[in-house]
């Protein structure tokens, strides 16, 4: 199964596994700076994105499936989806201002909504910050669940 792995500091990992421990421990090889403590685990239900070789030699995503992206977006980016939303609602500009040039005034927009969207980005990252704190000791729960069953 594809798992997809929401991290504190903003980050998701997406991950095929048997199981979500399995999940969370393929994660921990990419997880090892501050911050990247896992607060979510699901299931992914479709996963399609294409690669493409870069100049410096590694692969970039250039291009995801739309489902893909919006299941994502969906769940584990809820505040930044509706910025996107949000953003993509608003006009690049009211009403035209004769006295400003055209392409002034859709630079004006365009940095507006980017700002929209710029602050669903902030938020998103602050908004499991707190569950971070909360991971280690639902860890250090689970992992003493685990031996105290092994023991029986």
């Amino acid at each position: 199964m594809v798992y997809v792995l929401r991290l504190a500091n903003g980050d998701s990992i997406i991950t095929k596994a048997r199981d979500v421990r399995e999940a969370r421990d393929l994660a921990g090889c990419l997880a090892k700076e501050a911050g990247d403590v896992v607060v979510a685990v699901r299931p992914l239900p479709r996963f399609c994105i294409r690669l493409s070789p870069a100049d410096s030699g590694t692969l970039d995503i250039s291009q995801w499936d739309d489902a893909t992206l919006d299941d994502i977006l969906k769940h584990e980016y809820p505040v930044l989806d509706d910025a996107i939303r949000s953003a993509n609602k608003m006009p690049l500009f009211s009403s035209p201002s004769p006295g400003k040039p055209v392409f002034e005034q859709l630079r004006d927009g365009y940095k507006e909504n980017t700002e929209v969207i710029r602050e669903g980005i902030r938020q998103e990252q602050q908004r499991l910050a707190s569950a971070a704190h909360a991971e280690p000791v639902a860890e250090a729960v689970r992992v003493a669940q685990t031996a105290k069953m092994a023991h029986k």
